[in-house]
């Protein structure tokens, strides 16, 4: 059933629209016009304004004849893609499309919107009987979840969502952890690192014993941190007295990660402790500042819900071999979750995203289309 022609042009078409966080607009104009003419409502909300974006959160509605007859479905992907993403080249050979080398291709997640723009198609054009469809598009994804933040979910009628937002069609994400965003700021003392490098405390060097003593990487399977930023100094020849750094943790465990989010803080808080000087008879003490807060939580939707069954078996009868996925990233489906509505992960094949040698399977955003048109077949 899959116009396979018209599937690979939405993506193409997609991929080439530049759209880093708060910058999708373009993409929001795509979908619009695309939609409106197969009947549905498409609105959009006010996040633009509360996010500094140019583009809200784009919210599509589809009736079928099976109306308040079944429960309605929510399906999720985001427009917005991490950099470098502009002027995307997509590259195609022997079935898979890649980007030219210089740009991520942004299959995360254009290939869940050109899955869901196919299907749509499909169910206007093969006249088949579904209940209401809400069709969520998604702003600033990327860079912190913002738009499902400010999106008013009371406004949803669907219980249950579907997020095309993973790798393998395959697989069902099914949990994903909770993460912690950190920012430290380490201060020292200015000095010139020639003529008197010990009346100077050195911030770098603070925020480098703190980081080798800190739990960082794979902490267990549950729980991973990361310090991914630092910042600070202004020439070699001068003590840095500030640097900043930006860190995360994430667990599937709220007890674990509040530990690690501790570790980490106690990391820090050694280190300027046990450090100061004495320059002409004042003494100086190091210090530090973090600010720190719980971005999403966790969720874990059971393989025994009709959630998770929808997807498992309608992946089987079109011949794909379903497994549960457990995720260690966080998406949009975590803030949904929170709000109540149950909501599970749906691959479209994407690989390596978030680099430079991002790829897909063409046949994989196929199998896709055809995953989630089958699951609305099957939910009668």
């Amino acid at each position: 059933m899959v116009n396979a022609e018209r599937l690979k042009r939405f993506f193409l078409d997609l991929v080439q629209i530049d759209s880093h966080s708060r910058e999708e607009k373009d993409v929001a104009d795509y979908i619009k016009a695309r939609l409106e003419p197969l009947g549905a409502v498409v609105s959009m909300d006010d996040a633009a304004e509360k996010i500094g974006g140019n583009c809200g959160n784009l919210l599509v509605r589809v009736s079928g004849s099976l109306n308040n007859q079944v429960e309605p479905l929510l399906f999720c992907a985001h427009m917005d893609t991490v950099v470098p993403g502009k002027g995307v080249r997509p590259v195609e050979e022997d079935g898979i499309i890649r980007s030219s080398g210089d740009t991520i291709l942004g299959s995360d997640d254009k290939s869940g919107i050109a899955a869901i723009l196919e299907m749509l198609h499909i169910l206007k054009e093969n006249e088949i009987p579904h209940g209401e469809l809400e069709i969520l598009f998604t702003v600033a994804e990327e860079i912190g979840l913002f738009g499902a933040r400010n999106f008013d979910t009371g406004v949803l009628k669907s219980k249950r969502g579907y997020f095309l937002d993973t790798e393998n069609v395959s697989e069902i994400g099914m949990a994903a952890p909770a993460a912690y965003r950190m920012t430290y700021r380490v201060f020292g003392k200015e000095a010139h690192a020639g003529l008197a490098p010990e009346k100077g405390i050195s911030a770098i060097v603070l925020a480098s014993k703190a980081i080798v003593n800190m739990p960082l990487g794979r902490i267990d399977d549950e729980t991973t941190a990361n310090i991914g930023f630092i910042e600070g100094g202004q020439a070699s020849n001068i003590i840095t007295p500030q640097v900043t750094l930006r860190g995360e943790a994430r667990s599937h465990s709220d007890e674990k990660l509040e530990k690690q989010v501790q570790l980490m803080r106690e990391a820090f808080q050694d280190v300027v402790n046990s450090t100061s000087i004495e320059v002409d008879g004042k003494e100086y003490k190091a210090r530090f500042e973090e600010s720190s807060s719980r971005e999403y939580k966790s969720f874990y939707v059971p393989e025994s819900s009709p959630t998770y069954q929808l997807v498992a078996n309608a992946g089987r009868e079109i011949g794909l071999d379903m497994k549960k996925e457990i995720s260690g990233g966080g998406s949009d489906a975590n803030i949904f979750n929170e709000r109540g509505i149950e909501s599970v992960i749906v691959g479209t094949g994407m690989q390596d995203v978030h680099t430079v040698k991002e790829h897909i399977k063409f046949d994989d955003i196929v199998n896709c289309t055809n995953l989630i048109v089958n699951m609305i077949k099957m939910h009668h």
